[in-house]
């Protein structure tokens, strides 16, 4: 039997979309991943009366100081016209998939949080922050739906692109909300000075425009529902998104 290749529009959006509810979580590992990465987007949700809050995770101190990229957060996140902003001010580069105290405050947050839509970076990007927390948190979520058994926490759950690009189900068109990115990346002065992020995103959004007629800019994500993340294994999630290999570990050299 003869098999056909899947044509181009079964393996990536041709027509634009938009995250689904009316109040999302968003996590970020570090100081300017909210921005970087659906930070467009994030601009447009709020245009539209979607109550967003932010969380970032670490303090960014491995490539700078704490208390300036803190301030750099806030300054973009007033930019985007995001007014909620949480600092949980752990070490950079700190952050592991199995850390128990981790997935107990992120099963926290996400229990008690009235966000129907997360967002946060996707298991198959580059920085190992990015990583742990996708990982930790679908652990959290398993742990907070009983493996999907119940409805609990957010109802859709979606990926963004940082550093790496993951297999997307939703693409945003994002030309209105990109100057509000471009704006509150510019905030980031500390970290726009030690290598051009905002390139590389825009690079990113113009990659991503390719299948949306009349679109310059696009963000992209892989969104699934919060039961489907709380039931499925991290690899699956991560092979939904076109690279299983990165959620591997590797042994510690002299171990």
């Amino acid at each position: 039997m003869t098999r056909r290749l899947p044509l181009e529009a079964e393996l990536i959006p041709f027509v634009p979309g938009f995250p689904p509810g009316q109040r999302w979580l968003v996590l970020a590992p570090h100081p300017d991943d909210e921005t970087l990465g659906p930070g467009a987007t994030v601009a447009l949700a709020v245009r539209a009366g979607v109550r967003v809050e932010v969380v970032i995770l670490t303090d960014g101190a491995v490539q700078g100081e704490a208390a300036v990229r803190a301030e750099e957060a806030r300054r973009a996140a007033a930019v985007l016209g995001v007014a909620q902003v949480q600092l949980w001010g752990l070490r950079d580069r700190s952050l592991r998939r199995d850390d128990a105290t981790l997935i107990g405050r992120l099963r926290r947050l996400l229990a008690t949080s009235a966000a129907d839509t997360l967002l946060l970076p996707s298991p198959v990007e580059l920085h190992p922050d990015h990583r742990a927390l996708a990982l930790a948190t679908q652990r959290a979520m398993r742990r907070l739906t009983w493996g999907g058994l119940r409805p609990r926490g957010p109802g859709h759950v979606g990926c963004y692109e940082v550093g790496a690009a993951l297999r997307p189900n939703l693409l945003v068109a994002a030309d209105d909300g990109w100057e509000a990115k471009r704006a509150a990346a510019a905030c980031y002065a500390s970290q726009l000075a030690v290598w051009p992020y905002l390139e590389v995103a825009e690079g990113l959004g113009a990659f991503r425009a390719l299948t949306l007629a009349g679109v310059h800019r696009a963000e992209a994500f892989h969104v699934v529902t919060g039961r489907c993340l709380g039931r499925w294994s991290a690899r699956r999630w991560a092979a939904a998104m076109g690279s299983p290999v990165c959620i591997q570990t590797r042994p510690v050299e002299g171990t």
